[in-house]
């Protein structure tokens, strides 16, 4: 448990988030088991499975794809390496022809999103975990807070000093409106104005032939 949230952190939390930290622990925990990796043994009946129901690819020797089966598969789950290779066989995946065997890089793409959810979920259990603390502290301030707020002290306080400064703040008549610098404002009407572009009629040959 501590590998995800720091022992002296665990034992200031409340009980209510020592509880989900235990719960987080408990399902990362069964996320690893989950995603431990195969036996070797297991790769290598899945290889020769592959092998048995697909035509070889060609120009591949089967010894080297057997050797570069395995370290595709090292890392990967027993049952994830079964499942696509069920997925490959059942034609589930797609892309994939049906005839050949599959290359080990797709094998290892299929095998990996099969998997994919379960990083997934286990990566966010490992963010939450480092933000319990976080998560109780601020709980903890917004509860002093409000404690503070609801004490009929504090709120008399505050009510003389909104009555003070309404005491002491000019009558408000609305909005008045105040015109602008007439400089500015001259300026800016002559900003609207559109500009008077002289005709071009004149430079034209048929401009040029009435003039005449």
């Amino acid at each position: 448990m501590f590998d995800l949230i720091a022992k002296d952190q665990f034992d200031r939390l409340p009980e209510r988030y020592r509880e989900r930290a235990r719960q987080i622990a408990l399902r990362v925990q069964e996320i690893d088991r989950l995603l431990a990796p195969a036996a070797p043994e297991t790769i290598r009946d899945t290889a020769l499975r592959l092998i048995g129901q697909f035509r070889p690819q060609p120009g591949v020797d089967v010894a080297a794809f057997g050797r570069e089966f395995r370290g595709v598969c090292a890392d990967l789950p027993e049952w994830a390496v079964c499942e696509a290779a069920n997925d490959f066989i059942a034609g589930r995946v797609a892309n994939h022809t049906g005839q050949f065997v599959p290359t080990c890089a797709e094998f290892g793409k299929q095998a990996r999103a099969i998997i994919a959810p379960f990083h997934a979920e286990r990566y966010a259990l490992r963010i939450e975990a480092s933000r319990l603390f976080d998560r109780a502290a601020d709980e903890k301030r917004r509860t002093m807070i409000a404690i503070e707020r609801a004490d009929p002290a504090v709120k008399a306080r505050v009510r003389a000093i909104v009555a003070e400064a309404r005491a002491g703040a000019p009558a408000r008549v609305g909005f008045l409106h105040g015109s602008l610098d007439p400089l500015v404002q001259a300026t800016l009407d002559a900003m609207k104005k559109t500009p008077q572009h002289p005709s071009k009629i004149s430079k034209t040959r048929i401009g040029k032939d009435d003039r005449r």
